[in-house]
Order: structure tokens, then sequence, then C-alpha cells
């Protein structure tokens, strides 16, 4: 994590660390479509993640979708263009529509 850090700091990137030992937010659960985050609740990410997300963007929508019987939300969709979310048949990815 530090040498990540280093990494990103040398690229004046800004850089925000979550200080909540209960919050989890994994990469492949975050979905930013350029307007927006869609962040899955899956086993690597809970709800205080995706609550810390929105503070820390505050001029974005925020919306939280379940993600159940598979790893991350971007397992079954993706971002496919502007505009254009593309959304596996799979079951999984049904649930996690409605």
């Amino acid at each position: 994590v530090d040498m990540m850090k280093e990494a990103l700091e040398k690229l004046q990137l800004n850089i925000v660390e979550m200080k909540d030992e209960n919050a989890t937010l994994d990469g492949g659960d975050v979905l930013f479509t350029g307007r927006e985050f869609f962040v899955g609740l899956s086993k690597r990410t809970n709800q205080r993640g995706a609550e810390i997300l929105a503070d820390t963007f505050k001029d974005y929508a925020v919306s939280t979708v379940p993600v159940v019987d598979t790893l991350h939300l971007k397992s079954f969709c993706s971002m496919a263009g502007p505009n254009l979310i593309a959304i596996g048949s799979s079951e999984s990815a049904q649930k996690a529509l409605k």
C-alpha cells in the first residue's frame, strides 16, 4: 500500500484514505459512469464503504446494487461506451437489475 501511495503522489493524484476500519470497498465493486457511481454490496464491499465513497464524491450520485452469487459488481457489468452499461444474462446479473 505504501509503495502504491508513493507512486500516486509522484503523479500528483489526490489520494483519499478510508480511515474507518469497518468500511470495505473493493475496486471490482465500483462502476463509474462519468455521471454517477454504482457500488456493488458484496462480500468485499459493505454499506459503510459505499457511504464513504458518497461522502468523498458529493457531486455524483451513488447507488448501491446487491451482489449475490458472484465476486464483484463488475463480474457481470461494465461500461461499454458513453451512456451504455453492458450487463450479463446470468442469474446473478438479472437479480442485481431488480
